[in-house]
């Protein structure tokens, strides 16, 4: 999940294990299925901040753990 990746580590996400009107949320901030996402800070409690595309987005660490990976890049 993405609350497992190290800092500077690039993945590709999964279908988000969430119900359909967070997963819509969750796209609309751009984290869809097949997106890349950056780990770029682990904070305090196991909150994360992401970066997709131009954007960065903080994750608390629920939803951190219900954002699923599916590959990794180098």
């Amino acid at each position: 999940t993405v609350r497992d990746l190290r800092a500077g580590q690039q993945a590709v996400l999964g279908e988000p294990a969430v119900d359909p009107q967070r997963r819509r949320r969750l796209a609309e901030l751009g984290l869809r299925a097949g997106e890349t996402v950056t780990l770029v800070q682990r904070g305090v409690g196991g909150a994360r901040i992401v970066a997709v595309r131009e954007s960065r987005i903080a994750l608390d660490a629920r939803t951190s753990a219900l954002l699923p990976i599916v590959g990794e890049r180098r």
